[in-house]
């Protein structure tokens, strides 16, 4: 006699259709979270960019309206008065070497830093100056060389600050004036009032001379100050590139004279009126010491 087996029910799969559906369904209801998060991550990051430039724009604005950086001032007053001195150098012939300004140790960033400014040596230069109402003498170009820092600040930045830090210069240029009047005047016959009368007005004169070679110059002025800013040591061959027009001046004026010829100041703009200069403006050196 047979034996009977049951039968379990067999289970009933899901048609290939109704799996499509629904999987599209769930791809299409992920596709739509994650376009909304992306979406809303996109317009998070579009806001922090515009905070950003919102907060960089303010922080622009406060330093257009907030005075000159303490940081910076004194290294942009002492490049000023390296360059003043370079400047009045070129034009009396004599060849800045190198330039190298430095912040001393203990100096608050409104102090004047320090400066090093190097010439060739002046053994056998012959010293011009390409103006031919200037003296071309040894001893006026050092006098106005003295007066350039000071006259080169004025010029550059408006009135200096009344510091005190030229006063120990004063004395050292109108002695040098003294010496050129000695050279180019007879004293013998004159009162210790006159000569000093003399000294005082050569020493006024060489003054207004170099405030008015500065001015000429004071599109190079501009120059030479930015480039120290940016550069705080320049090498002999970069000062030469820097200067190159004012020596190619200089040394048209040296054929000249030599040959006996007529006497060409350099091909520069025409200087502009000299503004009256304080009563007591100082000599100075670069170190402000």
């Amino acid at each position: 006699m047979g034996t009977y087996i049951a039968h379990t029910r067999r289970k009933t799969k899901p048609s290939k259709a109704e799996t499509s559906t629904i999987d599209a369904e769930a791809m299409a209801a992920r596709e739509q979270a994650l376009a909304a998060l992306r979406e809303q991550q996109r317009i998070e990051a579009e806001r922090l960019r515009a905070e950003k430039a919102a907060r960089a724009m303010r922080r622009a604005v406060s330093k257009r309206m907030a005075p000159t950086d303490p940081d910076t001032s004194g290294r942009r007053r002492t490049a000023t008065r390296a360059a003043g001195i370079m400047l009045i150098s070129a034009t009396g012939g004599l060849r800045t070497h190198s330039v190298s300004l430095f912040r001393g140790s203990g100096r608050a960033g409104s102090d004047l830093w320090l400066a090093d400014v190097q010439f060739e040596q002046e053994k056998g230069v012959a010293h011009f100056i390409n103006d031919l109402a200037t003296p071309a003498d040894k001893d006026a170009l050092h006098a106005m060389r003295a007066l350039a820092p000071r006259i080169a600040e004025h010029i550059f930045l408006g009135a200096p600050p009344q510091d005190g830090v030229d006063d120990r210069n004063m004395n050292t240029a109108f002695r040098l004036a003294q010496s050129f009047m000695h050279k180019t005047h007879y004293t013998a016959s004159l009162s210790e009032e006159e000569k000093q009368r003399l000294s005082f007005s050569i020493f006024e004169e060489l003054q207004s001379v170099t405030a008015m070679r500065l001015r000429h110059l004071q599109k190079e002025l501009e120059r030479t100050v930015e480039i120290l800013m940016h550069k705080t040591k320049l090498s002999r061959s970069e000062c030469n590139g820097l200067l190159a027009p004012i020596y190619e001046g200089y040394e048209e004026f040296r054929r000249a004279e030599q040959e006996g010829g007529p006497r060409r100041a350099p091909q520069h703009e025409a200087p502009a009126p000299i503004e009256p200069l304080e009563e007591d403006l100082p000599a100075t050196g670069t170190h402000g010491r």
